[in-house]
């Protein structure tokens, strides 16, 4: 899994408010960065280059469930 750390207070994109950033294994700058939006009920993914967002993927908030459990039966090897 991969590391969770804070931005530099100099990096040119602040770092969520409301979540995570994850640093890839691969290094090279990528992040995960996952954010909470509750108003909206989602879970947002995004990845990073720098400071530069790739891509996102919004998540309903009642979909979280089976994601976690996707994630965590694969690590488990289930």
């Amino acid at each position: 899994m991969g590391e969770v750390v804070a931005l530099q207070a100099g990096s040119p994109v602040a770092a969520p408010a409301h979540g995570e950033v994850f640093t890839d294994v691969r290094g090279d700058g990528r992040t995960l960065r996952v954010t909470w939006h509750s108003v909206d009920r989602l879970v947002v993914l995004s990845l990073w280059k720098g400071s530069r967002c790739t891509a996102t993927f919004q998540l309903a908030a009642e979909d979280l469930p089976a994601m976690l459990t996707a994630l965590t039966d694969g690590a488990l090897g289930r």
